[in-house]
């Protein structure tokens, strides 16, 4: 679902994300709006779900690979 809204006046729409790229009339001022293509889902800070699902599965395959370190504690 593609949520926008109309440039001129501010009124809201929702539409099937079928009419990405088409144009369309506000019922409320007559301006013509071109429908945006429909967002990627998002995190908190922007970046998309597929990054971050790319970015575990390296992180995993890093820990696999990393070595070990062995710690002494202290006295």
């Amino acid at each position: 679902m593609i949520k926008f809204s109309c440039s001129e006046c501010g009124q809201s729409y929702r539409v099937s994300d079928e009419y990405a790229g088409k144009r369309v009339r506000c019922k409320g001022c007559s301006q013509v709006n071109t429908i945006p293509q429909p967002e990627s889902e998002t995190l908190g800070n922007g970046d998309s779900i597929a990054a971050y699902n790319d970015l575990l599965k390296e992180l995993s395959k890093v820990e696999k690979t990393a070595p070990t370190v062995e710690i002494e504690a202290e006295s």
